[in-house]
């Protein structure tokens, strides 16, 4: 019988990716990983922003794991029979979800809870971080984000700000903003950005929280305007446009985000290689180059991290939601 040094010796030969990312124990058990297609469930529609990241990461992914990853769009019933889906499939790693951050919003939203996320998922990896903008008109005569506070003071309901939806990170973004910058304002929903531009290039409303990916040829051709960015660093494709923070509002830190997920009790040596290789995606030359193109940052990042995002944006909506008395049923 071949001695522990010795199998020590030989698992040193195999492949680095498998290698470097499996303890003694996994090696041990059952078949490699993966021993079948992966299947990645998104709770979206084809084009959606959320898909062309999966499908990115999908490619890439396949091609390190050398079987497929299927992306299987699942919309519908707001991401829950997606969600449900896959806390119910096997915990083997066969099967996979890409969440938003509007899975964080839902544990605060609805009542009764829908999932479980904390209890019915093992994070992968954050796969992207997309920004939001406050925007207004190009002829607007506010022209940075004290001039819309002190609009908002003097007009208080009067002032419309435009969302796209409600229980999303844009419409949670605006009443976290009033909250902090203690403003008053009404809250405009629209079925998409488009119609958030459409309403802002009339007039009709005064300032619009949006998604970058939407609104970035607009405030780039000039159609648009940016006031100010929500997150806590500036835009690589925006530059110019300073942050929330950096105009009075310190701390002010806001970002959906897109994650990748497995069943719970899904094997750790399992999880930590997806890790591992869903890093080396997001770094891929033609998938950084194509996220940069929308302006979507790609923060990737440890399980570890995966998990406190989760943890911490379940609590911080929560508590927005709870401050801000809102309610969708």
């Amino acid at each position: 019988m071949l001695n522990r040094r010795v199998l020590m010796k030989a698992a040193g030969s195999l492949p680095l990716a498998w290698s470097a990312a499996t303890p003694w124990s996994a090696l041990a058990q059952g078949p490699a990983y993966p021993s079948k297609p992966v299947t990645l469930v998104v709770p979206f529609g084809p084009g959606n922003a959320a898909d062309t990241i999966g499908r990115l990461i999908a490619l890439h992914l396949g091609n390190a794991l050398s079987q497929q990853v299927i992306v299987e769009n699942r919309p519908g019933a707001g991401g829950v029979s997606a969600v449900k889906q896959v806390a119910a499939a096997k915990p083997d790693g066969h099967t996979l979800l890409y969440i938003g951050a509007g899975v964080a919003i839902s544990q605060g939203l609805f009542k009764p809870q829908p999932y479980d996320m904390l209890a019915s998922f093992a994070p992968i990896s954050i796969a992207s971080s997309n920004d939001v903008l406050l925007l207004v008109r190009k002829d607007s005569p506010l022209t940075q984000l004290e001039d819309f506070i002190r609009a908002a003071q003097e007009k208080k309901d009067r002032c419309m700000v435009g969302v796209s939806l409600l229980g999303t990170t844009q419409h949670l973004s605006a009443e976290l903003f009033k909250q902090r910058a203690k403003v008053d304002f009404t809250i405009v929903p629209f079925k998409t950005a488009a119609a958030v531009a459409t309403a802002l290039s009339a007039g009709d409303i005064d300032l619009g929280f949006e998604f970058v990916p939407p609104m970035l040829s607009l405030v780039k051709s000039g159609q648009l305007r940016a006031l100010a960015i929500a997150n806590a660093k500036r835009s690589d494709v925006l530059p110019d446009v300073p942050t929330i923070a950096e105009q009075g509002l310190a701390g002010f830190n806001v970002a959906s985000w897109g994650m990748i997920v497995a069943p719970k009790h899904t094997p750790e040596a399992v999880v930590q290689r997806l890790n591992q290789e869903v890093q080396r995606a997001l770094l891929h030359p033609d998938v950084a180059r194509r996220l940069a193109d929308i302006g979507v940052r790609a923060p990737g990042g440890t399980t570890a991290q995966a998990q406190e995002l989760l943890s911490s944006e379940i609590v911080r909506w929560r508590n927005v939601i709870h401050a801000s008395n809102i309610s969708l049923r």
